[in-house]
């Protein structure tokens, strides 16, 4: 297991699990230092710094905000910003009452298509969370129109799928600035979920300001990790790691903390943060 895990996901977003429980979790599991980076919130990160505060965790601020890279959905993990950047937060509330009018947008979709689930139930699913697409794929397996939120994405909710729904985005340029303002730093990340020419497309980013790369993500083998280190290496940026941990299930998944990010690795991803002078929420148990 790793001591670092920097890309999270709760219960405020579409996770299944908790903030506290995500602490909890990370601690029994190694992790010493973490970010929870819920889609367009930070509503659970007052949950989670109680919880690492008890666990001896160090917490840092985080947030993963999708952004619309040249007709692509591309995903930037902000990280040490102030929670309480006005201009950042009146702009993620913005992007919650979107992703409401998204998720009935989709459900009208797919009862066109003779597959009918209320949006009601959704938001039920959703709770006080941030609504997105795993919300709609659990509603479409409970109603039994899948097995699983994987077969509801590679069905109907994927990119390109029938019922994929696009809205309203920051540009890569745009939401870099909002975080850097918000004194946080910006990181692309799943780079290969750019396409095959993900390498170009991460220097489109780092021209833009980018600050980072995911580098060290869940599911990666030696031969992508040692790529994109050469890749954060040439255009000199950070290098974060990940397990993208949602809770649901799917092919793929990781546990917390069960990534290939060496202890060295991790250390030197909290020295460059400390070196752009990012926020943190918990400073117990530093690396």
């Amino acid at each position: 297991m790793a001591t670092g895990d920097f890309h999270l996901h709760s219960t405020a977003s579409d996770g299944v699990r908790s903030p506290t429980w995500v602490m909890e979790t990370a601690a029994a599991n190694g992790v010493r230092v973490l970010a929870l980076t819920d889609h367009d919130t930070t509503e659970g990160l007052a949950e989670a710094r109680a919880a690492a505060d008890v666990a001896g965790l160090r917490l840092i601020p985080g947030i993963e905000l999708s952004v619309d890279l040249d007709g692509t959905d591309a995903h930037l993990l902000g990280y040490g910003f102030d929670v309480d950047d006005e201009p950042l937060q009146a702009y993620l509330s913005e992007q919650r009452e979107g992703r409401v009018g998204r998720m009935k947008r989709m459900v009208r979709v797919l009862g066109e298509h003779g597959v009918t689930i209320d949006a009601g139930r959704v938001q039920e699913i959703a709770g006080e969370a941030s609504v997105g697409r795993p919300h709609v794929a659990r509603a479409l397996v409970e109603a039994g129109y899948v097995e699983s939120v994987a077969e509801a994405f590679n069905t109907w909710l994927g990119d390109g799928k029938p019922a994929h729904i696009t809205r309203d985005r920051l540009t890569p340029a745009e939401a870099i600035a909002l975080l850097h303002e918000a004194g946080g730093v910006a990181f692309i990340a799943h780079p290969v979920y750019l396409g095959n020419d993900y390498a170009a497309k991460v220097g489109e980013l780092a021209a833009m300001g980018l600050d980072g790369v995911e580098t060290y993500y869940k599911y990666y083998d030696e031969e992508t990790v040692a790529a994109h280190e050469a890749l954060s290496e040439a255009l000199g940026l950070g290098r974060s790691g990940g397990s993208d941990y949602h809770g649901l299930g799917n092919p793929n998944d990781r546990e917390i903390g069960d990534i290939p990010f060496p202890d060295e690795a991790v250390e030197e991803f909290v020295a460059f943060l400390s070196s752009r002078g990012a926020h943190s929420l918990a400073q117990a148990g530093a690396v």
